[in-house]
């Protein structure tokens, strides 16, 4: 078997913490986890340090498992090399998030405007309000770091994969929620409409919080499935 590198991101609004229970459900103990710093302000983290720290386990040369939930899988689909060799999976993921001409099923973008607004007066309130709407408890241990938070933000607003993912080597798996308040059916529906392998359950935005068994099993396969394929 091929040696694989899992690369894990977080979405916005959450930290590397995260991952923890999908990730003790796995056993993983070679896995990379990304801090984009969206929460907590005592360590160093942004996500033009996660990028740098990407880029160096792609010059390692082992092939790369990323794994992404929500924003933090369109982050993976612009910083990875979508080769042959690597495999890029999502957990309540999409590969765009507003709504613009040609993807009308994305949320209004007034919504993140205001969002960003928000953070500028009130970054609790912005941060609190998402993650209810997530169905996740409210954070009282890490604050929101503000510049970290705006940056993506405007990933939200711009970011846009779908013609990379058409063009990618090898198709993304996805792990998608009927009931996900955050990407609706149709988002991610119009997100993966060329290829991608999207595997459908009941449940939220908050998968591999809720659904851990479900999720380890999904990354469990994607993982035995690059190790077993030696070309």
């Amino acid at each position: 078997m091929r040696p694989v590198q899992p690369v894990f991101v977080h979405g916005w609004g959450f930290g590397p913490d995260f991952w923890a229970p999908v990730q003790a459900a796995l056993g993983w103990d070679d896995a990379l986890t990304l801090d984009l710093g969206f929460v907590g302000q005592a360590r160093p983290a942004s996500c033009a340090l996660a990028a740098q720290q990407m880029q160096a386990a792609q010059a390692q040369g082992t092939a790369i498992l990323g794994v992404g939930h929500s924003l933090g899988f369109l982050w993976l689909a612009q910083h990875m090399d979508l080769s042959f060799a690597n495999r890029l999976v999502g957990i309540n993921a999409f590969a765009a998030f507003a709504a613009r001409e040609t993807f009308a099923s994305g949320v209004p973008v007034r919504v993140l405007q205001r969002m960003l607004k928000g953070l500028a007066n009130a970054p609790e309130k912005v941060l609190a309000d998402f993650r209810g709407l997530c169905g996740a408890e409210e954070t009282t241990r890490c604050g929101p770091n503000v510049p970290n938070l705006r940056i993506g933000l405007d990933l939200l607003l711009t970011g846009d994969v779908r013609s990379r993912l058409v063009h990618a080597a090898e198709p993304c798996r996805v792990l998608a929620a009927r009931q996900d308040p955050v990407v609706s059916t149709a988002m991610t529906e119009d997100s993966f409409t060329h290829g991608a392998d999207v595997h459908w359950i009941t449940g939220g935005h908050l998968l591999p919080q809720t659904h851990v068994q479900a999720c380890a099993a999904f990354l469990q396969s994607a993982r035995k499935t690059m190790e077993q394929d030696v070309t």
